[in-house]
């Protein structure tokens, strides 16, 4: 209805009715007073806004609450074995390992990750925490696939302000040469915003100047990022002793023994981080990995650890340096 009706009198007061007047007219008699309607509408949007403020806030305190809980997961086992009885690798035995998986699969290493993992390509934590990221669950290959055409889409798989600037599809399109486009856009797109909104700007490099405990923190408080992720950005990027487990790694530790059959992988990341030797981290990484790869037996449709000649020939090197 588009006018307001004033109460009418009594038929029997003998009084003829108020005329009707428009709502500008009724506005303009009562002044400052304001319309039902408009009032409505005013009061729909407070408690519109109100709602969305107390969404906001419940988003905010669960994610805190997520990345709490993902640093206790993890802080458990910081600096220690959560197997302290668990004697396995023994440093010998990472010695002979990394020896005779550098003779199989160093050069194989060197072709797919020397050029392009180093801190001297990527000397900002910032970029690093993207490669780590566009790297989960898929091969380097794919990877490298997914920012060679970032750099044609963006100019620089780092040029942050065009990837939030362009919004989801477009990274989604981007992303698609290395597959799991869905899922890495959704996941970039979320890691590169909140870093903007924690620090104000696309930058990490503080991270330098953190001890360890600190930058696993900072790393944690982002959706995606988890220990492997971490632990790659604290080796590559800010050249820390700290060894990175992959699922390659996790699955021939318990195949050869150097983990307990039940650790999880953040059992297994902490155990092995203990184990083996600070020097040895870093290459025993990509060995590991290549290794899983490329041996039938311990890659993850092998299954047959016992016909692996490396660890046939780990064991036999073992065994003869401690009968001498």
């Amino acid at each position: 209805m588009s006018t307001v009706v004033t109460r009418t009198a009594s038929s029997t007061s003998g009084k003829a009715a108020p005329q009707k007047r428009s709502r500008s007219a009724a506005g303009a008699a009562s002044g400052k007073k304001t319309s039902g309607h408009t009032k409505r509408r005013r009061l729909e949007q407070v408690f519109a806004d109100s709602h969305e403020k107390n969404e906001s806030e419940s988003h905010k305190k669960v994610a805190a609450s997520q990345d709490e809980k993902k640093w206790q997961n993890y802080n458990q086992h910081n600096h220690q074995s959560p197997f302290p009885d668990f004697a396995r690798p023994t440093q010998d035995e990472c010695e002979h390992a990394h020896r005779i998986l550098e003779n199989l699969h160093g050069d194989k290493v060197r072709e797919n990750f020397s050029s392009d993992v180093n801190s001297d390509k990527y000397p900002h934590v910032m970029d690093a925490v993207v490669v780590a990221a566009l790297s989960q669950a898929t091969s380097w290959e794919n990877a490298k696939r997914a920012m060679r055409n970032m750099d044609l889409v963006y100019g620089s798989t780092f040029a942050y302000d065009s990837i939030v600037q362009g919004g989801e599809e477009k990274l989604r399109q981007a992303l698609r040469p290395g597959g799991m486009q869905n899922r890495k856009a959704v996941l970039l797109l979320g890691i590169i915003e909140q870093v903007k909104q924690r620090h104000g700007k696309f930058d990490l490099d503080f991270l330098f100047d953190a001890d360890d405990d600190e930058v696993m923190r900072e790393l944690f408080r982002y959706k995606g990022i988890g220990p492997k992720c971490a632990h790659c950005v604290m080796s590559i990027c800010l050249k820390r002793t700290t060894f990175a487990l992959d699922v390659h790694c996790h699955r021939i530790a318990g195949f050869w023994g150097w983990r307990p059959a039940s650790a999880s992988k953040d059992e297994a990341q902490a155990h092995l981080d203990d184990r083996i030797p600070n020097s040895l981290k870093f290459p025993l990484h990509y060995l590991l990995i290549v290794h899983g790869r490329e041996c039938p037996n311990c890659k993850g449709s092998g299954n047959r650890p016992s016909g692996c000649s490396a660890l046939q020939a780990i064991r036999a090197a073992t065994n003869k340096g401690s009968t001498k």
